[in-house]
């Protein structure tokens, strides 16, 4: 009895494995994408790794090419939800190298009938006075925002932002949802 229970397993395993090889040609093929890269010819440094989370539909890692841009993320995440905040990101802007990018939302993810949006400051043109009123941010973080951007330009991720010192990951993690890149 239990010698025709493995032969039937036995069986019924070698049929699946027919079935799927049908199904897909590549099954038997273990290379991974890595490999796959390699062996197409696309010079696998022609590649960045970048993330993305929040208010898209599928938060992840994503490999894209080289001087992709934030629309092309996007996009690999299958678009921004309606609670996505465009006034957050430039979809011209160029990727940097195993970054991960956050889209914040628009209204407080707790508020039930998502009528509150959230009092948000523009990075790109608040004064220090106005750029104190961001959660985890004093005089002198807020000098140092304005001094980066008068040196360095528009932001155009808010990521940038762990570009200016004494921005690290906590307090860039503070304050998130409370900044915007345009008007």
């Amino acid at each position: 009895m239990v010698v025709k229970i493995i032969l039937g397993a036995l069986v019924v395993t070698v049929i699946g494995l027919v079935v799927f090889k049908a199904i897909d040609p590549t099954l038997d093929n273990p290379s991974s994408n890595e490999d796959s890269i390699i062996d197409s010819g696309i010079d696998e440094e022609s590649k960045i790794s970048v993330g993305i989370s929040g208010e898209v539909v599928r938060e992840g890692n994503y490999v894209l090419d080289e001087g992709a841009t934030m629309s092309q993320l996007i996009e690999a995440a299958g678009g921004v939800t309606t609670n996505a905040d465009e006034r957050c990101y430039f979809f011209e802007a160029i990727l940097t190298e195993n970054e991960s990018y956050y889209i914040p939302p628009k209204f407080e993810v707790d508020d039930v009938c998502g009528n509150n949006p959230i009092e948000k400051i523009n990075i790109n043109t608040a004064s220090t006075a106005e750029l104190m009123d961001i959660s985890g941010v004093g005089a002198t973080i807020s000098q140092k925002i304005v001094d980066y951007r008068d040196e360095n330009g528009t932001f155009y991720a808010l990521e940038e932002l762990k570009n200016v010192s004494g921005i690290g990951n906590a307090t860039f993690s503070k304050m998130r949802n409370e900044i915007i890149l345009k008007d």
